[in-house]
């Protein structure tokens, strides 16, 4: 309501818009957001938080070009917002750019070292490399910080596809019991977590009979 307010006050004010756009932005209204900050980008130009926002909005419409040249931009304007590195991790993660998606996870973690998302995320980039041994340290970093269904979903994947088949089947034990207590939109809404999870399950199952 507040932020309704200050856009009748003065449509044009850049942090207000900015704010507005990134509630849509969260709401995955990638072209209301995008119509947003172009607004805002005439306002305040060299606002790194803007192109930041900007560039995941072309990452959540998959314009990986497009997200990696915003990002950067709002790189160069701040280079220790930590934030944007980590973003910068995700789409060349996504792009299976995993040097790169290395680099910026690392530089994410050097400046923010207590956010776990950026270690899970580190675990997944470091197994892509066949860095096994470190991609597991990454994941149990992640988990000592934080009981998120989705660390130990992805360590649980990690491990299966490296023969680990008993350690697995414990973290995907974890994840389960931590999956429940989602609530059921979030569930719902969680389509390739559940589609992973399927997957995992049923190659669980197929080395249980194999065995």
């Amino acid at each position: 309501v507040q932020l309704g307010n200050s856009l009748t006050h003065d449509p044009r004010n850049a942090k207000t818009i900015l704010a507005a756009g990134s509630i849509i932005q969260d709401n995955q209204e990638m072209d209301t957001a995008l119509i947003k900050y172009r607004v805002a980008a005439v306002q305040t130009p060299n606002s790194a938080q803007l192109w930041n926002n900007i560039g995941m909005c072309f990452f959540g419409k998959a314009f990986h070009t497009a997200a990696v040249s915003c990002l950067k931009r709002a790189l160069y304007l701040d280079p220790f917002e930590w934030i944007i590195c980590y973003n910068l991790g995700l789409v060349h993660l996504n792009t299976g750019q995993y040097a790169s998606a290395f680099h910026y996870f690392s530089a994410s973690i050097n400046l923010k070292p207590d956010f776990p998302a950026s270690y899970m995320y580190l675990a997944i980039t470091l197994a892509r490399l066949k860095d096994f041994p470190n991609s597991c340290t990454a994941y149990e970093k992640a988990i000592s910080m934080e009981q998120d269904h989705m660390n130990h979903l992805n360590y649980a994947i990690t491990l299966y596809n490296h023969g680990e088949t008993e350690k697995a089947r414990t973290h995907y034990g974890l994840f389960k019991e931590l999956y429940t207590e989602l609530n059921q939109e979030e569930m719902e809404h969680d389509f390739e977590v559940m589609a992973q999870s399927q997957a995992l399950q049923e190659a669980l199952e197929k080395a249980d009979k194999a065995s």
